[in-house]
């Protein structure tokens, strides 16, 4: 992945689905990338995941960041 146009994005679940929240970061992605094309193309690597757990209300959140740019 090349620095032009890179660009940070993050995708949450809160009931602590992973691909759940990597789709929210690519669609999100794919949208904010898109140019006027019908076969767009986004590069993306994964940067990080975190979450939490527990509590009294059984919290489950995962955070997936990713970095993306147009392919």
């Amino acid at each position: 992945m090349t620095n032009i146009n890179i660009q940070q994005f993050q995708g949450i679940s809160e009931v602590g689905d992973f691909q759940s929240a990597l789709n929210d970061a690519i669609n999100q992605a794919l949208e904010a990338l898109s140019v006027d094309t019908s076969d767009q193309r986004i590069a993306w690597r994964l940067i990080e995941v975190s979450g939490s757990k527990g509590g009294l209300l059984g919290e489950q959140s995962i955070n997936v960041n990713i970095e993306a740019q147009p392919n």
